[in-house]
């Protein structure tokens, strides 16, 4: 009887330090770096830092970015790229609206891709 408990025990310690799994400690699901939100949340990060976000604006510009970052991956996936200058317009039409004049100037400045 004591060596059957000694083999489960074993057993169990083997699968759970086998190669190739990983425990899973959060019921959280992890963002992937290269998703859509993952790209919004570094730039949002970045935006803050950058032009002095408070909370109120940090929370807004973080919900834009995500819309944007999921919009722009759509249309380039499906191959309409003729809207992204349009996109890129709406985008900063919403910043402007979320900032203020020196803040959206300096954003123009620090973020030129955008």
């Amino acid at each position: 009887m004591k060596n059957l408990s000694l083999l489960i025990v074993l057993v169990i310690a083997m699968f759970g330090c086998a190669p190739g799994t990983t425990p899973t400690t959060s019921s959280t699901p992890k963002l992937s770096e290269n998703s859509p939100e993952a790209e919004a949340r570094n730039l949002t990060t970045k935006m803050k830092d950058k032009l002095f976000l408070d909370a109120a604006q940090e929370d807004k510009i973080l919900m834009i970015n995500v819309v944007n970052n999921k919009l722009i991956k759509r249309l380039r996936e499906n191959n309409e790229t003729d809207k992204l200058s349009s996109t890129k317009e709406k985008f900063h039409t919403e910043l402007k609206a979320v900032l203020s004049e020196s803040q959206f100037s300096k954003f123009l400045v620090e973020f030129p891709g955008l």
